[in-house]
């Protein structure tokens, strides 16, 4: 087979492979962008249920603090040298428009991920990039000054390399974790890694119960196997037949993984109300109304079956009147209302994770430029990286602003 001779070789035709080929090509740089999949962007195509979240409409600090203090940090230089507001720019530009939905969300005008993608391949083939599928990375050493790559379609030699090969999620993608044998190779770290982003197992019969609520408004908290609180969501809550899903767990799940089987989950069903203010309201609503039952003080936007999922669990006859209402069956309802927990031993894992946590020592690779501090030439971003963020957009974001930066400077 024939041999290749570029200037650079990417690895990864996601979002942060994309771009960064686009902008190294862009600057001259003969570029060359490896695919394990036959066409780039699967991950792109399958990510918000097929109509593709691409970004947030948060910015500055506030979109920082989204990644945790350690990771927003790290991410500052490429977030705010190509912020949300210049991603949505470029995608549009490349000819797919997108609109503001919920929870600071930005989607393709058209509801199609395919858009995106398909925009994304035009804007790499106008940059004079060679796109190659089918082209899984088998191996990568480095020849004096030159790096030489091995794939079934042939060897390949570059001053540079970009590895954006992703993590472990969503391996029916084709991101199966190679890309950190190869940077071990180069003598990076990987820190451990777990699924994140991902629904919640739970074995609470009632739970399984409660299959297909949507619960909003309702705040949840990650608890760690001391009782402290790890991280807490204010957003939409799915039950399914196997635990909890929607935005706010699945936010939750990297740290129930850390916890290794000793998480739990404590919810408040009324975060706008003390526990004092919530005992008040209804000790007044039992003077005023001795003769209603004790169902009726739970909020009504709560679903009926939620209802009385609250009051099963609180050891509460919902068919008890307010008049009667024991100080001690108040109290239980209280506690449930305000902190009820749940033992959840782990997520769905990595085959439902969208994204995954943990990865190549972020020490280890310049924040500026994406490059290894450890191997001249070598560059690491996306997914790759011990970098993930919430549901929202907000891995979109960081993968193309750090394959951006790669681009500008292999």
């Amino acid at each position: 087979m024939t041999t290749t001779h570029a200037d650079v070789v990417v690895v990864g035709g996601g979002a942060a492979g994309l771009m960064a080929a686009i902008q190294a090509a862009t600057r001259g740089r003969h570029t060359v962008l490896l695919e394990k999949n036959q066409k780039p962007g699967l991950k792109i195509l399958i990510s918000g249920g097929g109509r593709c979240n691409l970004t947030t409409t948060r910015h500055g600090k506030d979109l920082e603090a989204q990644y945790g203090k350690r990771r927003g940090r790290y991410l500052r230089h490429a977030l705010r040298s190509y912020p949300p507001t210049a991603l949505r720019t470029f995608i549009e530009a490349a000819g797919v428009p997108l609109r503001e939905e919920d929870l600071e969300k930005l989607f393709p005008v058209s509801q199609k991920a395919r858009d995106v993608v398909v925009a994304l391949v035009r804007e790499l083939d106008r940059s004079g990039a060679e796109l190659r599928g089918e082209a899984p990375l088998t191996g990568m050493k480095l020849d004096q000054d030159r790096f030489v790559l091995t794939t079934p379609r042939g060897t390949l030699t570059a001053a540079s390399v970009v590895l954006a090969t992703g993590g472990l999620s969503y391996p029916k993608t084709g991101t199966t974790g190679d890309g950190y044998a190869f940077c071990r190779q180069f003598g990076h770290t990987i820190t451990q890694t777990w699924p994140a982003l991902a629904p919640l197992r739970c074995d609470e019969a009632w739970v399984h119960d409660l299959q297909g609520i949507v619960l909003k408004g309702v705040d949840i908290a990650c608890l760690d196997r001391l009782g402290k609180p790890t991280v807490h969501r204010q957003r939409p809550i799915l039950f399914t037949h196997k635990g909890l899903s929607g935005p706010a767990p699945m936010d939750l799940a990297g740290d129930v993984e850390e916890q290794e089987g000793h998480a739990k989950v404590r919810f408040d069903f009324v975060p706008e109300q003390s526990r004092e203010q919530l005992e008040q309201s209804w000790l007044e609503q039992a003077k005023l109304h001795g003769s209603r039952r004790v169902e009726s003080v739970l909020p009504r936007w709560l679903p009926l079956r939620m209802r009385q999922a609250l009051l099963s669990v609180s050891d509460c006859d919902p068919d008890q009147r307010l008049a009667a209402w024991s100080k001690e069956g108040r109290r239980r309802l209280l506690a449930t209302m305000k902190g009820l927990c749940l033992p959840i031993p782990r997520s769905l894992g990595y085959g439902h994770a969208e994204v995954t946590r943990g990865g190549v020592a972020l020490d280890e690779v310049d924040a500026r430029t994406m490059q290894s501090k450890l191997q001249p030439g070598l560059f690491v971003c996306g997914e790759l990286l011990d970098i993930d963020g919430p549901i929202g957009g907000f891995n979109f974001q960081a993968a193309f602003a750090m394959g951006r930066l790669a681009g500008l400077t292999a």
